[in-house]
């Protein structure tokens, strides 16, 4: 499991809540979507700045040899070659994961010991989207949704979640409101991509990640059906009276 696909899972599962009131009330919120930063190949410089402002992981443009220490922060790369030999000279140089597009060379994903990332750039059908989940992919890269945010759209992004059994990233210039960021999460988002120009807004996207309510909270949690008493069938240990 790369630490990125790890680090997913442990956003995604909800801590134990504590007993007492005083231990809930000191309880911090954790985080339940992930903050990633991409970089392109000129910014390597910026990955100390990303992951001090809070990064979870760091996306890097370029080949091997510009990866740079991203320190606390997970480090991923988009290979300019994505051939075997050069996906495997990127984990050696510390990648944990590796983003690829359609277009990328299959035999990429025949390295072992990395994660793989999709970048989703076309509408696929739902054969398409199933096939994917055989590819086990650690998740999938969405395009920033337009605004205003339908729910046609949040929709299209359980499809995807479902079908393609990934988690999603969705990319998002840093300035995702607390609705939009819950609406992403609540339809099978597991972290944002924002660009290097929004690692100043990072402290403040991380407070509204923080402060979103408990994932998975329904409606329907909240409602119990209620069977009228009359309903529920007449109780004939009443009828047992003497004929006497």
């Amino acid at each position: 499991m790369s630490k990125l696909s790890d680090r997913i899972r442990r956003a995604g599962k909800a801590d134990p809540a504590p007993f007492g009131f005083a231990a809930a009330a000191r309880r911090p919120t954790a985080a339940t979507l992930l903050t990633i930063v991409r970089l392109s190949a000129s910014e390597g410089g910026k990955a100390a700045d990303a992951a001090k402002a809070g990064a979870d992981a760091v996306i890097f443009a370029g080949d091997a040899g510009k990866l740079k220490d991203a320190g606390e922060a997970v480090l991923g790369a988009t290979p300019d070659k994505t051939d075997r030999k050069s996906v495997a000279a990127l984990r050696d140089a510390g990648a944990d994961f590796v983003v690829l597009s359609h277009e990328a060379l299959a035999e990429a994903m025949l390295e072992e010991k990395v994660g793989f990332v999709l970048d989703l750039r076309s509408e696929l059908d739902d054969t398409h989207l199933r096939l994917l989940a055989d590819l086990a992919l650690d998740a999938i890269i969405l395009p920033a949704l337009k605004s205003p945010v339908t729910v046609e759209k949040l929709i299209e992004l359980r499809r995807i979640s479902a079908l393609a059994r990934a988690p999603l990233l969705v990319e998002d210039d840093g300035a995702a409101d607390a609705s939009l960021l819950q609406l992403l999460r609540e339809s099978g988002a597991a972290g944002v991509v924002v660009p290097s120009s929004a690692i100043g807004k990072l402290g403040g996207l991380r407070e509204r990640i923080s402060a979103l309510p408990t994932r998975g909270k329904r409606r329907e949690d909240h409602a119990e059906a209620l069977v009228p008493a009359q309903a529920q069938g007449h109780d004939h240990g009443d009828d047992d009276f003497d004929d006497d």
